[in-house]
């Protein structure tokens, strides 16, 4: 409804009950903080938070702030900060791959993450989409339908349709590619991934 202030307020006076619904209250109050566009404020709530010790709620909450607001130094040092606690979690593996897969050119780095947190998660919808992705960034383009293709089968969301018509489209099969972006704005007609994927290879 577009009432920040009153959120805050209905926030700061709930009574908090334990560790677990602190950091509840935390994450809440930094969504609207983010949705009403402070994200300085939401970056330092996070901070305050935290305060040099390790929850891997918040540092994972703070990376995907972070990776909003550019700052893929501060997103970098807090999963890697997840990893090192928690070298099986697949959640901080796959942000970490997919994000310096899809915002730096650190491509063959990207994959090891990324083939970690499959190993972890093998049918995890997430993970099969972020491999697609970076084989696609290594050039590896058939290997790369592959496993966009099974993401797609488990969910039809746009993002992978905006990443498997990319690689369809490269390969030349342009046909397919624009059938699985028309399927997936039939449904969702304002997907900016898709929308942008489309100006960009066949404006």
């Amino acid at each position: 409804q577009d009432k920040t202030d009153e959120a805050l307020a209905a926030i700061a006076a709930t009574p908090v009950e334990g560790d677990e619904q602190k950091v509840q209250l935390t994450l809440l109050h930094a969504e609207v903080l983010t949705q009403a566009g402070r994200r300085d404020e939401a970056m330092a709530l996070f901070d305050g938070a935290l305060n040099g010790r390790y929850d891997m709620t918040l540092l994972y909450n703070r990376a995907m702030l972070a990776e909003q607001m550019g700052r893929l130094d501060i997103l970098e040092a807090d999963l890697r900060t997840i990893i090192e606690r928690e070298p099986e979690n697949s959640q901080a593996l796959n942000a970490l791959g997919y994000t310096l897969a899809d915002r730096t050119n650190r491509h063959a780095e990207a994959l090891e993450f990324i083939k970690r947190a499959l190993a972890a998660s093998p049918n995890d919808f997430f993970i099969l989409d972020s491999m697609g992705w970076v084989l696609y960034r290594l050039g590896r383009l058939e290997e790369a339908v592959g496993y966009l293709e099974k993401a797609r089968q488990l969910r039809n969301d746009p993002e992978v349709a905006a990443h498997l018509g990319e690689v369809l489209w490269v390969l030349g099969r342009k046909d397919d590619a624009r059938q699985i972006w028309n399927t997936a704005l039939e449904k969702h007609p304002q997907d900016g991934k898709i929308l942008e994927a489309i100006k960009r290879l066949a404006p």
